[in-house]
């Protein structure tokens, strides 16, 4: 079996009202475009929540902002560092115009109930995008409804995953899972099943990374 036959695992632990795994999504994009045919994508999106004691109803964005970090002062520098990096990757970031903080634990279960891997990066994409470039209250559910509904279809299906809290505590179990094997902050990357990649990296790192997994597995197989 050649290397790029094989599948090649990525996993993505992140949250989805995170803007730098947004931007790690995107730089991670642009890496496996410049890696191309040489691996099999594989990626998985794993749940984690940076702020779980948001209530469910949500808290205003800036109001939350302050009481996470002090003062919005503080995130002016912050803000417009993302705000150039996300032009040169093709996010419109719109911190402005966003208007809750969100308990993304629904998200997370929504995400996660659907079936293949394309869709869910798919819904995963347009959680983003709605939140950082639309501003969209995604603690709405008809909002979050109009943003599912491309890749759901079927109302009773999303309604069924909206509520369901078993699956709710299945996805609070693996972030605590993450928790406890020292992940603390996101984004975080499994590279090729081996190789952990902290943050929102340049993509020549996740390029390296990715060449260096597909070095090893060459060895291997000839050594084999």
């Amino acid at each position: 079996m050649s290397t790029n036959s094989e599948v090649f695992p990525i996993d993505i632990v992140s949250d989805v009202a995170c803007p730098w795994c947004y931007v790690g999504k995107k730089k991670l994009e642009k890496a496996l475009a410049q890696v191309g045919n040489s691996i099999t994508p594989e990626v998985r999106w794993r749940p984690f929540q940076l702020s779980p004691e948001i209530p469910e109803e949500g808290i205003d964005y800036k109001l939350h902002l302050t009481q996470k970090f002090g003062s919005l002062d503080r995130l002016d520098g912050a803000w417009k560092r993302l705000t150039d990096i996300g032009k040169e990757i093709g996010i419109n970031f719109q911190f402005q115009n966003i208007p809750k903080a969100t308990n993304t634990l629904v998200l997370h279960a929504l995400v996660a109930a659907l079936p293949t891997l394309e869709e869910q990066q798919n819904l995963v994409e347009r959680f983003f995008a709605a939140n950082f470039e639309n501003g969209l209250d995604l603690t709405d559910k008809e909002v979050v409804w109009n943003v599912t509904e491309p890749v759901y279809k079927d109302r009773t299906r999303f309604e069924a995953i909206y509520n369901d809290g078993n699956l709710k505590q299945e996805i609070q179990k693996e972030i605590q899972y993450y928790h406890q094997n020292g992940i603390s902050g996101v984004p975080y990357f499994i590279i090729g099943g081996k190789y952990a990649v902290s943050g929102a990296q340049d993509t020549s790192v996740f390029v390296e990374v990715i060449e260096t997994v597909i070095k090893e597995r060459e060895s291997e197989n000839k050594d084999q």
